[in-house]
């Protein structure tokens, strides 16, 4: 009930590390963005879409839309933090 939004949201996802694995995720629907907003101090990781051949920075106090279950994607190593 904490979590109930009114509709705007499916999931709040909270993930702990990075995914340095490719995938896409299932579960998300085709046709909405999920939103990327880290949290922490770090090195590294950057967001990976190899379909589109970027590596997209994303630091604290920013945030990423992507299509998570259209775009294969992936982090890159954290180096430290």
């Amino acid at each position: 009930p904490a979590l109930d939004f009114g509709g705007p949201f499916f999931t709040v996802a909270v993930k702990e590390g990075a995914s340095e694995i490719l995938h896409l995720d299932f579960n998300d629907d085709r046709h909405c963005v999920s939103w990327v907003v880290p949290l922490g101090d770090w090195t590294g990781g950057e967001f990976c879409l190899p379909q589109l051949g970027v590596k997209i920075p994303v630091r604290p106090g920013q945030a990423l839309a992507v299509m998570t279950k259209i775009l294969v994607h992936c982090t890159a190593p954290i180096t430290s933090g």
